[in-house]
């Protein structure tokens, strides 16, 4: 029995004189080391180029870690928008310092709105973080208050938050109208379809060929869907007898 408390008295003395010593360490030789550690002050890289930054906060004694990368408006892509800790901190040499960089302005593709109502449009484009700038009426074979024009083409790259110019038709220009096709018809048809149409033949050119009955329409001017002026007349080209 006294061998047993003996024992145990001999490990609570080891362990009072462990805690004793570690205690020793710690307070004469590790804190006044830290303590007395050299501080740096954390510098203000905010705005700055992301190479440029790393190298001013390796200068500084500390260690500078890019940290993740966001959209931003107000700072052009590779700066740095934030830092922490922040500017003017002192801290230990060594210190991470951790930086957010601007992935500059976010994009997206340019839809296409061709024929699309004015309410869809800006739907489609409310939806990509877009908006409607000015709609501007123009004449076109359209559907009155359909789209007939975007001032991007379909598929290009432009900032979130950009406002689109967009062409409104109000319909078809009074008098005008469009050049049905004529090719492969007799001179007799063409002048038909073309009265139709309050069009008339003009100019008749002829040529020899074998692969098409006389007076057949071989090429016109102007080009089927050309957009003419009532009454204007179209040339053509025919087989020979």
């Amino acid at each position: 029995m006294k061998n047993w408390m003996k024992s145990l008295l001999i490990k609570l003395l080891t362990i009072i004189l462990v805690f004793t010593v570690l205690f020793f360490v710690v307070d004469k030789i590790i804190m006044p080391y830290i303590v007395s550690a050299d501080e740096y002050q954390v510098p203000n890289v905010v705005g700055l180029h992301k190479n440029e930054a790393v190298e001013i906060i390796k200068n500084s004694k500390l260690e500078p870690i890019i940290s993740r990368s966001r959209y931003d408006e107000l700072y052009p892509k590779d700066h740095v928008i934030f830092q922490n800790p922040r500017p003017n901190t002192a801290v230990k040499a060594g210190r991470k310092i951790y930086l957010t960089v601007s992935g500059g302005l976010q994009k997206v593709q340019m839809p296409f709105l061709i024929n699309k109502s004015v309410r869809d449009a800006r739907i489609t484009l409310e939806r990509m973080g877009l908006q409607v700038d000015t709609l501007i009426e123009v004449e076109s074979e359209l559907p009155v208050g359909t789209i007939a024009g975007q001032e991007y083409t379909e598929g290009e790259s432009i900032p979130v938050g950009t406002k689109i110019k967009l062409k409104v038709s109000i319909g078809p220009q009074i008098g005008k109208v469009r050049v049905p096709r004529l090719i492969g018809k007799s001179l007799s048809e063409a002048e038909a379809i073309l009265k139709r149409n309050s069009l008339r033949i003009g100019f008749k050119t002829y040529i020899h060929s074998s692969n098409y009955l006389p007076n057949t329409v071989v090429d016109q001017q102007p080009s089927e869907n050309s957009l003419v002026s009532v009454g204007d007349s179209v040339n053509v080209v025919l087989i020979q007898n």
